[in-house]
């Protein structure tokens, strides 16, 4: 059922709104940047899941600081990558951590920002991905 606006004032107002909506969507979409590339060109998807209790910390080696553990639907957005410490664990063998913004997950449900992760636990098609770049 539409909505009858019989307030002229009111019409005004929201004929303005839906004018400078119009008007900011058409600005963002002109000023919306590039995805994200390495030097090299190569698109780079930065978001990757992280495996569950997974520790977030404040350095490249196991005695950092340990900020949070991963909980369930946590991911990473990875700026860029460097080596740390080589750690081995359930199978896997790295020495590429990933520093980025870590979303929590469940029960946290908060963003951990300028952190690091092992590569191992970080669900990545390879360490690290081709393009990623160096920090």
């Amino acid at each position: 059922m539409p909505i009858r606006l019989r307030n002229k004032a009111v019409l005004a107002c929201v004929a303005a709104t839906a004018t400078l909506m119009a008007g900011t969507a058409a600005s963002a979409a002109e000023a919306t940047p590039a995805s994200p590339a390495s030097s090299a060109g190569v698109k780079v998807e930065d978001r990757y899941s992280v495996d569950l209790h997974s520790n977030i910390r404040g350095g490249k080696t196991l005695k950092s600081r340990v900020y949070g553990t991963a909980g369930q639907g946590a991911y990473i957005d990875i700026d860029c990558w460097s080596r740390g410490q080589t750690v081995s664990s359930g199978g896997q063998r790295t020495n590429v951590w990933y520093e980025g913004s870590v979303w929590m997950g469940k029960p946290m449900k908060r963003y951990l920002d300028g952190v690091w992760i092992w590569g191992g636990n970080v669900n990545t098609p390879k360490d690290p991905p081709k393009g990623l770049a160096h920090c």
